[in-house]
C-alpha cells in the first residue's frame, strides 16, 4: 500500500475526531473506526467528505465498494489506495 495514501487517511481521520473531541492514540490496520474510535455514522460520513476533498476521488461510487464493507483503519486505507491506482 502506498505510504502517502496511508498518512493522508490516517491525518483525516484524526482531523475529524479531534474536532469531535474524540482522542485517537495508536492506529493499526485492525482499529474499528466506530468500535474503537467512537465514530458515529455522522462522523463517518464526515469522514468520507473530507477524504473525498483531500485524495480528489470517491471509492464508493468509482469502485464497487460499500461503506458499510469498511471497519477498519487498514480496510479504509486499502480502499482508497485501490481507487487511486486504478484511477492512474
Amino acid at each position: 500500500m502506498d505510504v502517502n495514501v496511508r498518512e493522508q487517511v490516517e491525518g483525516v481521520v484524526r482531523q475529524v475526531a479531534q474536532e469531535q473531541g474524540l482522542t485517537v492514540t495508536l492506529l493499526s490496520d485492525d482499529t474499528a473506526i466506530v468500535d474503537e474510535l467512537g465514530f458515529t455514522s455522522m462522523m463517518v460520513a464526515t469522514l468520507i467528505a473530507n477524504l473525498e476533498d483531500v485524495m480528489g476521488v470517491d471509492p464508493f461510487v468509482e469502485e464497487d465498494v460499500m461503506i458499510t464493507d469498511v471497519r477498519t483503519f487498514g480496510d479504509l486505507c486499502a480502499v482508497y489506495a485501490r481507487c487511486l491506482a486504478s484511477a492512474r
